[in-house]
């Protein structure tokens, strides 16, 4: 089976791939290296609109001994013209937000920006907002994350600390939940480890307080013992939701740059974080941890601010909205010469006018549906006419009550004798 996925339908879906690439003006490229064992493999992926909307695939899945910036930009480089397309095709890539990546000197992205002076850079937003937030952790007044590893691994490592808990939880008469892991390098998972410890957090902070002998760590005698921690604790209970809303949004299938802007502000992420500030008077860790993902977001969405902000007018579900002044300006990000302003100036207005006919044709998808109901409904009433005499009285009104009695008392009588049964 593995032969066949691997040599036979690989294979044939690559190739048609490649065959719809070569027949399109661009494409963006995206990759992510990882290890399997002490093999370094790198999927390259391939995004481009095809005759049915946007589309993705695998391109290319090669193997790599070295993880180098030159190695990387020569392989995807080579893939792109081994298959017969042409470099300038590219408008895009994307990957993660490492040196070697996506740094300013000698990375994969510098390297091809050479070459492709107009290349967008594609980010990974969902490890901006995983690292903001771990950026803004060190201007707290407590380390909530030390707190959390901490509480997980003294009851981790020993059978009889967990069994005392659960003592704990019976004299509470309180449902013992278990206290959540929390990854290092995956910091939004934090919320929910957060969420946990404040539903059975009288309960483990009662066990803390009342061990013997200091064998209570310092980290958690200060955390349980002090307003501060708790406070912090419930300031990223609040704050964190936000954040992991937009790291959701940024994770379905379907988002593309042109949902980008949406997700990061009008989406209301980064204002909603600074409503925070005016909500209540919180300690200066607290403004501080909210400018500081602030900051981090904004360092790496600025810089292209304003190609998100222009290509988002795709995003807009009534094509009425779109004119031609916005498409002209979503024309200056790419490659002029490659572009037929006047071609894309009819297509553009093909598409609105008919657009406009098949809306005045179908009257749009709510007018079809109101349509369909009222059609059944029709039916419906017809079905009830027929139901009634030529007298507009029901058939079913010819039983009287009494009629009715009768029929309840059979069943009655009927449901006794089976229970003498």
């Amino acid at each position: 089976a593995r032969e066949i996925a691997c040599n036979v339908l690989a294979t044939s879906i690559t190739n048609s791939v490649v065959l719809e690439l070569r027949d399109v003006p661009f494409f963006s490229v995206c990759y992510d290296a990882s290890n399997k064992g002490s093999a370094k493999m790198l999927p390259i992926v391939v995004q481009f609109f095809s005759k049915f909307g946007v589309k993705h695939g695998i391109f290319e899945f090669i193997e790599q001994q070295h993880e180098s910036a030159d190695a990387l930009f020569n392989n995807i480089k080579y893939v792109i013209e081994a298959n017969g397309l042409n470099l300038n095709q590219l408008v895009s890539i994307g990957s993660d937000n490492t040196n070697v990546n996506v740094g300013n000197n000698h990375s994969v992205f510098a390297l091809f920006n050479k070459l492709l002076p107009r290349l967008i850079k594609g980010n990974c937003y969902s490890h901006i907002l995983h690292n903001s937030v771990k950026h803004g952790n060190e201007y707290l007044l407590f380390d909530i994350e030390g707190v959390l590893l901490k509480i997980y691994a003294h009851f981790g490592r020993s059978s009889i600390r967990s069994h005392e808990l659960t003592r704990y939880f019976e004299f509470a008469e309180q449902e013992q939940k278990v206290i959540l892991k929390h990854i290092r390098i995956r910091w939004l998972s934090l919320l929910q480890s957060i969420e946990r410890l404040i539903a059975v957090n009288p309960v483990i902070k009662s066990y803390f307080l009342n061990l013997e002998n200091n064998e209570c760590p310092n980290l958690l005698l200060k955390f349980f013992t002090s307003n501060k921690g708790e406070c912090s604790l419930y300031f990223l209970a609040n704050i964190l939701p936000e954040v992991q809303a937009a790291n959701l949004s940024l994770q379905r299938e379907y988002t593309t740059g042109v949902n980008l802007h949406n997700i990061i502000t009008i989406g209301q992420l980064l204002k909603n974080i600074q409503n925070s500030i005016e909500v209540d008077d919180l300690k200066k860790s607290f403004r501080s941890f909210i400018l500081s993902v602030i900051s981090y977001i904004e360092k790496y969405y600025n810089n292209n601010a304003s190609f998100y902000e222009a290509i988002s007018i795709f995003n807009e579900i009534n094509i009425e909205k779109i004119e031609w002044k916005n498409i002209q300006h979503c024309t200056t990000y790419i490659n002029d010469e490659m572009l037929d302003l006047d071609c894309l100036y009819n297509d553009f207005n093909n598409m609105k006018s008919k657009y406009v006919e098949l809306k005045e044709k179908y009257g749009g998808i709510n007018k079809q549906i109101q349509s369909f109901l009222s059609s059944n409904l029709g039916v419906s009433k017809r079905v009830a006419a027929q139901v009634n005499d030529g007298n507009g009285q029901s058939l079913c009104d010819e039983c009287d009550d009494d009629d009715m009695h009768d029929f309840d008392s059979d069943d009655d009588e009927r449901n006794a004798n089976n229970g003498r049964l």
